[in-house]
């Protein structure tokens, strides 16, 4: 997709506010991005599929502490883990917005946040999840991309298989409410037993809130509902 890069490193420590929310700048102004993409050749994908949930750069806003910081264009690469915004005066350049807890997207509606999180080898990793809830028990949705290898023949009769990405999308919860622990959000499968178990001593009291509301906790809507209502006790 992308022919050839020009990297550059952008340094600071503060930003400045936009001045209208529709006031796209053509570089973000301080400390929020980490390289730009200049100069390039957008060519067709040899892979099948793609990394992107929305290929086209549509309208997005960096907060910080709760405030908007930059508006832009912008998109996720679910496959790169990263938020590109595109250069407004170039269009075909983009700047890759720095991984910082502190800073937090919201594209298109959807609201993405950098968390810590362990992976199948108990290692800690850095993502961007989005957040699903609010409140100190939170389900959070790790959009993932991989890239399968292509696949040559190996006889006459096989085809040449492209490299294609794979969507691996999974949920994750995120138990802070021991403030003063070190909170990693951990997989988790969307069934009554797993969510249940994060509830702890109130377990007994949220299993029958379940069954008096009929929820399917295999359902992300009915999770929310169920960790709305943990979340108020």
């Amino acid at each position: 997709m992308i022919k050839k890069f020009t990297v550059f490193t952008i340094a600071a420590l503060a930003f400045n506010s936009v001045n209208a929310q529709n006031a796209y700048s053509p570089v973000p102004e301080e400390g929020i991005v980490n390289f730009v993409t200049s100069n390039t050749e957008i060519e067709p994908s040899k892979a099948k599929g793609t990394p992107y949930l929305n290929e086209d750069f549509v309208h997005g806003e960096v907060i910080v502490d709760d405030k908007v910081k930059e508006v832009g264009k912008m998109r996720y690469n679910a496959y790169r883990n990263e938020v590109e915004i595109l250069d407004n005066i170039s269009k075909d350049s983009y700047y890759s917005l720095l991984k910082r807890a502190y800073i937090k997207v919201e594209i298109d509606g959807k609201n993405y946040s950098i968390y810590t999180y362990v992976d199948s080898n108990e290692s800690i990793k850095t993502s961007y999840f989005t957040d699903l809830n609010k409140g100190a028990l939170k389900l959070l949705f790790k959009p993932e991309a991989l890239l399968k290898q292509a696949r040559s023949p190996s006889t006459s009769y096989e085809k040449y298989v492209p490299p294609t990405y794979v969507w691996n999308s999974s949920y994750y919860m995120l138990d802070e409410t021991n403030a003063n622990a070190e909170n990693h959000a951990v997989k988790v499968r969307l069934t009554k037993k797993s969510i249940l178990d994060f509830t702890g001593a109130q377990k007994e009291e949220m299993k029958l809130y379940v069954k008096e509301n009929k929820l399917n906790l295999r359902q992300e809507a009915d999770v929310i509902i169920f960790l709305n209502y943990y979340n108020s006790l």
